[in-house]
């Protein structure tokens, strides 16, 4: 009997500590933190084939068509600002101006307010996240998705989640019918397209999976640092 109720009383106690972390912090809020630093999560990554590269001499031949990729460690002082509303609301103005986000120890995932509607080559890259929406298709091969973000920290300090990915891959079984015409009888056409671009999520590790032999894909992750003043 003595064994349930120290069980009990030390739930209680457990309760009441996160309830007291909980109030203390809703009493921060709102809170405005500042944009004061870039670093380096990862040195730049390359995969082709499913396989991750690590030649540095195939690494770098591949980025020299890709400019300013790679990003350093800096600071610097900065105006661009992350602001926590409410317990579950947010904004980074001139990126993302309304968020709802959960909070779980000193992980905060955020999603977008905004519905974005994107192509089918634009769900390629949106897999490239970590973090996910829903995905719901809606007309024309075209997809419902909202905008995940990820950091790590508190209201008070914070570090956010980013990477750039460069990507050129090799499109295949495009017959004349590609530019218009309905020749059926001609040989498929092949081309290659390049992609580039930042996004606020950590890297989808089985997104490798997806990369073809005839693809190749960079990526760099690295964390955006935010702090009070």
């Amino acid at each position: 009997m003595m064994k349930y109720l120290y069980v009990f009383l030390l739930a209680t106690i457990i309760l009441a500590c996160k309830k007291a972390d909980i109030e203390q912090e809703s009493n921060q809020l709102p809170s405005t933190l500042y944009l004061f630093s870039i670093s380096q999560k990862s040195k730049i990554r390359l995969f082709s084939n499913k396989k991750e590269i690590t030649d540095q001499k195939v690494i770098d031949h591949f980025l020299k068509d890709f400019k300013d990729f790679e990003i350093r460690d800096t600071s610097f002082a900065s105006d661009e600002n992350l602001v926590f509303l409410t317990a579950d609301s947010a904004s980074i103005p001139n990126q993302f101006e309304s968020l709802k986000f959960i909070k779980t120890g000193d992980q905060i995932l955020f999603k977008s307010n905004n519905i974005h509607i994107i192509t089918a080559d634009q769900l390629t890259n949106y897999k490239m996240a970590k973090y996910q929406s829903e995905i719901e298709p809606v007309w024309d091969s075209k997809y419902r998705v909202y905008n995940m973000l990820v950091g790590y920290g508190n209201y008070s300090e914070f570090k956010l989640s980013v990477f750039n990915y460069s990507v050129t891959m090799w499109h295949k079984n495009f017959s004349n019918d590609y530019f218009g015409f309905n020749d059926t009888t001609s040989n498929d056409y092949t081309y290659k397209s390049k992609a580039s671009g930042k996004v606020f999520n950590e890297f989808n590790e089985s997104y490798i999976n997806s990369v073809a032999e005839s693809d190749t894909l960079a990526i760099q992750e690295y964390f955006y640092s935010f702090k009070k003043r």
